[in-house]
């Protein structure tokens, strides 16, 4: 039995367990999150003081869970990481390259520090030995087939994918929520902070309301939103989702927007509640098929949005705003703003019909994307 590393409040889903590789192999793939409402208020401190709540949902784009995650045994005695997206390949063969901080902008920090958690490596120890005593190396090869700042939470769905992958390899099943606790722990480890809300967007699908009551310990309530399936199908052929091709790494977005509740200023304060409020409303709005009024709630979100960060927004995002306006009830940037992809809801399906060609022969480097809700969560298989 090896310990692995203590990383927060969470408990460690991979004490205890036979350190083997159960399986040769295997593929983890993950759906995108685009979150409607809510975003924020699942950050600590707030969420910690006051409980969160997240309207989001799992999408498919292109027809693809675009996050994907392969893991296989292999004969030589180290961990080789590959990233199909830079076509970068390195190899571990110590113990102290594997624990080494991530340097910045390091494609394997995740992989790294998953591997890290589930006591694969330890300070001291031959990595060599550890490896035999599992039956073997590991190649971890990783892709994520979104743009970069997308702000539909690859970061924390690729760790995500990547613990689950893991977890298959060693023969533990992690649940729903196990799984999400331990995309926290390991953002703990890596002292990335961050909330919940992309992972839990990914890993539980459909169109769902997330929300946690207060304390250290954020225990999710997922509730599926409450609709049949015509008007779900309402609400998909009225939903555009849109690549500005405007990228934004808000690296140090999370640490102005903490500072600013901590420093309890009034309107970020009211900001954070009010945001909070609105992911409930939009659920019913939604559910009861009132579309202007979803696109009312969403412009106010886009609104409160630009209080709490006067980056979110830019000339060339207010350009293309003013442009869809005539087709659209309410629009708002995924994530944190600033860049990446564009949420419109138009006012009827015959405003959507016509917006999406538009979009698509709009010039410069925006893309229209096809987009489905995806009704799985992680999917698991063994190639």
């Amino acid at each position: 039995m090896r310990r692995a590393v203590d990383a927060g409040v969470y408990e460690d889903a991979f004490a205890g367990i036979d350190h083997r590789w159960q399986k040769d192999s295997v593929a983890a793939s993950a759906a995108a999150r685009a979150d409607l409402g809510g975003g924020w208020s699942d950050t600590p401190p707030f969420c910690l003081d006051w409980g969160g709540a997240v309207l989001n949902m799992a999408v498919t784009l292109e027809g693809e869970y675009p996050i994907q995650v392969e893991m296989r045994r292999i004969a030589e005695p180290l961990v080789r990481c590959i990233s199909a997206d830079t076509g970068e390949t390195v190899e571990y063969s110590t113990a102290e390259e594997l624990l080494a901080p991530p340097g910045p902008g390091d494609p394997f920090a995740i992989p790294r520090a998953a591997l890290q958690m589930a006591g694969l490596a330890l300070p001291g120890e031959e990595l060599s030995t550890a490896l035999a005593t599992l039956g073997g190396g590991l190649e971890v090869c990783t892709r994520v087939r979104l743009p970069m700042g997308s702000g539909l939470g690859a970061s924390s769905i690729l760790a995500a994918a990547v613990l689950q992958a893991l977890a298959e390899m060693l023969g533990l099943r992690l649940s729903e929520t196990a799984l999400s606790d331990q995309v926290l722990r390991l953002e703990q480890l890596m002292t990335t902070g961050g909330g919940w809300q992309d992972q839990a967007g990914a890993i539980f699908p459909g169109i769902k309301l997330i929300s946690t009551g207060p304390g250290a310990r954020q225990r999710l309530r997922v509730q599926p939103l409450a609709c049949s399936a015509e008007r779900l199908a309402e609400f998909t052929d009225r939903c555009v989702l849109y690549y500005t091709g405007i990228q934004r790494i808000a690296k140090d977005l999370l640490a102005q927007i903490v500072g600013r509740y901590l420093a309890r200023e009034t309107d970020a304060a009211q900001v954070l509640h009010s945001i909070k409020t609105l992911a409930t409303e939009m659920a019913y709005a939604i559910a009861e098929g009132e579309w202007d009024y979803l696109g009312q709630l969403i412009d106010r979100h886009w609104r409160l949005n630009q209080v709490l960060d006067e980056h979110t927004t830019n000339a060339p995002i207010s350009a293309l705003l003013a442009e869809v306006r005539p087709f659209i009830a309410g629009a708002k940037l995924a994530g944190a703003g600033g860049g990446g992809f564009l949420i419109m809801i138009c006012h009827t399906p015959e405003d959507a019909e016509k917006l999406r060609p538009y979009l698509a022969a709009r010039p410069g480097p925006g893309r229209l994307y096809e987009w489905a809700v995806a009704h799985e969560g992680i999917r698991i298989s063994e190639p």
